[in-house]
Order: C-alpha cells, then structure tokens, then sequence
C-alpha cells in the first residue's frame, strides 16, 4: 500500500514538472512568434510593460501657482485645483477666439503694474516656458495671426481690467490678446474669488524695487526630516537587467555588459552609439546618437519622453504615494537640431523633492526620438510635526543675499553689499516649501527659484544654505 502511494505522488509530481515546463514553452513560443524576440524578464515586470500607462502631456504641466488680486495690492494663493483653472482660462478664450477677431499687442510694464495691483485679477504661472501657439492651440484654438510674436508663455491672466482679454506672459514680457466681441469671456472666470489665507504681497512691495513675484508673510509649519531609499531598493539586479532589456529591445543580444570595481554596470550597443550606465546609487542614465529630424513641437516631444519612461522605468504605481510634474523645460538649437530638455521633479505625498542634481527624472528629445534619459528617483514619505515657525521668507533672502548673487550672476561683490540684496529682491521669482534630497534624508527647505531658472535650497527652519542647481 505504501508503496503504491509513493508511486502516485512521484507521478503526480512528474504531471506537475511537465505541465509546468509545457507553460514555460507555450509562453515563450508565443512572445517569440508576436515580437519576433526572445523572451526577456522585461516582459514580465508591469512596470517595465510596453503596455504601461502613458500620461498625456498635459498631466505634467502643474503651475507652480495660481494667485488672485484683489486690486488693493494683496493676493492670495488659491486652493483650486491649478491645472484645471488654467484648463478652464484657455478653453474660454479658445472659445471665444472661434468666431471672433483676435488682436494681439504688448503690454507695457506700466500697465502690467496697473491691471494687478489695482484690478481683480486670476494668474497662473509655471516654471518654464510653452510655445503660446502651440499652448492655445491644445485647447481648441484656432491658429491666430501674429501668436508668434508671444513666443514662449510661463503665465496666464485674466482681470477685470480687461474682461474682453486673455493675457500671457513670459520673457519679460507680456501680450494682450483682445476679443472684438462684447462676450466679456473672463467674467465669469473671475467672479466670486475670496481671499485666502495667507496674504501675498509683491516683492518689490516687500525687499524694495518693482519685482512683481509674490512673497508670503509668514509660512506653513510642521514639515518634518525624514529617510529616503532608492526606488529599487533590494531589489537593484532586477530592476537594472529589466530596464537595459526595456531600453535596448531586439538588439539586447548584442548589447556588451561592463561592470567596474564600484559596482557600476554600463551597457553598451555598437562601439558607443547607445550606452545606458547603472550606477552603484541606484541611478541611471541612458545616451544615444541622433541623426536629428524635424521638430514635431512641444507637446508631441513632451509625450514622446512620456512614452519612453513609461515603457523604461514607469510613472510610479497607480495608488502609489509617488507622482511626477514637470519642473522644468527648455529649448536649444533650431529646426533639425532643435533639442528639447524635459526635467520632472518627484512629488512624494504632494510633496515636491528637489536635488543638486536635477528633477528626478529628466529626459531629452531631439526631432521626436529621446536622446538622453536620467533617472535617480526615490522611495519616501512626506513627515509633519508638532508646529514650528518657518524662517521668514524675506529675511532667508536677506541672509543670503551674498551666496545667491555669487552663484546666480557669476560676480563676487563685498559681502552684504546693498548690490546684492537689490540684485536678489529683482530677480528672485518663486519661493516655495518642499523637501531636498540629502545622502539619506529628506529635509525640508525653501526652494527659490530666481529669473534665470537657477534654483537655491534653504532650512526651512534655520535658513542655512543646504545646495543649489548646477547648469
């Protein structure tokens, strides 16, 4: 009987061996005849799918502020949500521009003064710049005679000076776009805003000169230190063989392998064409040659760099405390070698992370086919603790003032030289509150952002320099 039950079990054994055996072959004989590849581990991570979710363009273009006037000199930063206020101004201005003649004109400086300080006003602001054009025209706009001129917009207004208008600004400068219809468009847009707590006063109201960036009294409390880890953290073998598969596809049997003394591993294709560099940190960072190609715009570049990290590395799980904005976004070259360069900043809990480094991920793209791709992203949370006042925005200016005008301009004046401080209260454009990744910790800071982009990182708390940005 014994050994009757033994002969049973091994056979049910050898039932389980084959039909497991049969799964693996069916599996690879159906991957290899649909790609006409091997079977990689790549295609089996969910989050290195060629399937992955893709986010449009539109949900990385996070203002970094919407702000009412009160044409009393004091505004407020609104709770709404800001991406879909800026939504809402475009898409009325893009119907209004459907059957009515659009004049575009500049504003002058005087002007631009007049309708904030002394009308009700909406503005929203990002961090970089979008091609007006292109901008409007993604919300139903039809193509308007002379939107050229606009060039690249960081913000969008509208006011009660001038409820016929939507008004864009960015470089300096800012443009009119007048209706000739009686619709009166913004209205609406414009109607039943509050003021919210805390009040904002302009810069130059506060440090002195014109500058008409916005700076609160006084700032939230309760933002905490706390740990960070790498996003693959424990399990960094995987997750590299998995992205080099992903990025190099097909050609991955003819990839060389390089590991050096550190532990960094570097792939390579060709004799350099494209190499992808595992660092020992966790970080990664993938390069390759363009032949450059006509400029498919903005947009289509924004979603092109979408669909690649999608598919090598991934947005983050759905659910996941994990979400990525666009912080930052230039342009170089022209035509066929135009270059676009896409840096998106990691938000933990809404939380924004910065680094020395850069956004978290950060990706180039050239005639519509990604050229660079850098990812050093992190696993964390956001901390809170029992209140604590937060430096002084204006007096972490103040303090240093020598360190952001040394870095910022290029030039070393005497030491707190009314220069540098004048030189800081007009070209300082953006403060905000979030986090900077430290060697193993997040640590809360005031951000600053100044005219030219540069960004510089201060305690929260005691206002001490902890970095800057390096071009």
């Amino acid at each position: 009987m014994d050994e009757n039950r033994k002969r049973l079990e091994k056979f049910k054994t050898g039932i389980i061996v084959v039909l497991f055996f049969s799964t693996i072959l069916l599996l690879y004989l159906s991957w290899h005849r649909e790609s006409g590849r091997s079977f990689r581990i790549a295609d089996i991570l969910d989050f290195m799918s060629e399937d992955a979710r893709v986010p449009r363009a539109e949900e990385f273009l996070v203002p970094e502020g919407v702000y009412a006037g009160f044409g009393d000199g004091t505004f407020c930063a609104l709770d709404a949500d800001a991406s879909a206020l800026a939504g809402r101004m475009l898409a009325a201005f893009a119907a209004e521009s459907q059957d009515a003649v659009i004049t575009i004109s500049e504003v002058t400086e005087d002007q631009y003064r007049e309708m904030l300080m002394e009308f009700a006003s909406v503005r929203v602001t990002y961090p970089y710049g979008i091609p007006a054009g292109e901008l409007l025209e993604r919300q139903g706009a039809p193509v308007l005679t002379g939107i050229d001129q606009v060039g690249q917009a960081s913000g969008v207004i509208l006011t009660s000076a001038a409820l016929d208008s939507l008004f864009l600004e960015g470089g300096g400068s800012c443009w009119r776009l007048e209706s000739d219809s009686d619709s009166d468009f913004a209205a609406p847009l414009l109607a039943g805003i509050e003021p919210q707590q805390p009040a904002l006063y302009t810069a130059g109201s506060m440090l002195g000169g014109s500058n008409m960036a916005l700076l609160p009294l006084s700032a939230p409390e309760g933002l905490a230190e706390n740990d960070w880890i790498g996003e693959h953290a424990g399990d960094a073998e995987r997750a590299r063989e998995a992205l080099a598969e992903a990025i190099f596809g097909a050609n991955f049997d003819f990839v060389r392998r390089i590991t050096d003394s550190f532990g960094n591993v570097t792939y390579m294709y060709g004799y350099g064409e494209r190499t992808l560099n595992c660092l020992a940190d966790g970080s990664f960072e993938y390069r390759t040659e363009t032949a450059g190609g006509n400029d498919p715009g903005f947009f289509a570049s924004l979603e092109a760099a979408s669909a690649f990290v999608a598919r090598s590395g991934g947005w983050g799980e759905d659910g996941s405390n994990v979400r990525y904005v666009l912080g930052e976004a230039t342009q170089t070259g022209a035509a066929r070698t135009k270059v676009y360069a896409f840096d998106f900043l990691e938000l933990v809990d809404g939380v924004r992370i910065c680094s020395e480094d850069g956004g978290a991920i950060q990706v180039r793209v050239q005639g519509g086919e990604v050229c660079y791709y850098r990812r050093s992203a992190v696993k964390g949370e956001a901390a809170y603790q029992k209140p604590q006042q937060a430096a002084e925005i204006a007096n972490v200016l103040a303090g240093n003032c020598h360190l952001i005008h040394s870095m910022d301009s290029g030039s070393v004046l005497a030491e707190s030289s009314d220069e540098e401080f004048a030189y800081v209260a007009d070209h300082f454009r953006q403060a905000q509150i979030g986090y900077v990744r430290g060697a193993d910790s997040l640590q809360p800071a005031w951000i600053i952002t100044m005219e030219g982009g540069m960004r510089f990182f201060f305690d929260l708390y005691d206002a001490a320099p902890l970095g800057f940005t390096r071009e």
